[in-house]
């Protein structure tokens, strides 16, 4: 399964280094972020392919998870949105950002899942509440 981290900061982290190396390879995890330093951390710890804008390669996941401030959500989801696969699955970490907003800006797109992680997943040890929309299988 190949994922998209559009966001690389702490939340995003975490979460990437619970899936890399036990639920999917760490090449199969691409993470978009304009910070080079976090970036150059993630692949040099998880082997994940990184870039500074959305890409190409981002239409090649099955996931997208969107782990950007709500202050950012409405700009990233239009940049998302021509690489934005008809089947995959979106979800979002962003707290206060409604699903049918986040499908609205994605051009209606109807697979997401909301979900809001609590700040001991950055240790490993948290839980985190999801809702999904009538989209998802």
């Amino acid at each position: 399964m190949k994922i998209a981290f559009i966001g690389g900061g702490n939340m995003a982290s975490a979460l990437i280094s619970g899936l890399a190396g036990t639920f999917t390879a760490g090449a199969d995890i691409h993470v978009v972020d304009p910070n080079a330093d976090a970036l150059a951390r993630l692949a040099a710890q998880h082997g994940v392919t990184t870039a500074h804008v959305i890409d190409g390669a981002v239409a090649a996941c099955d996931v997208v998870v969107l782990a950007v401030k709500p202050q950012q959500m409405r700009e990233v989801a239009a940049s998302l949105l021509p690489q934005l696969r008809a089947d995959a699955l979106v979800l979002s970490i962003a707290a206060g950002i409604r699903s049918a907003d986040l499908s609205r800006w994605l051009g209606g797109h109807g697979a997401i899942v909301r979900t809001m992680p609590n700040t001991p997943a950055l240790s490993g040890r948290g839980i985190t509440g999801m809702v999904a929309m009538e989209g998802v299988s």
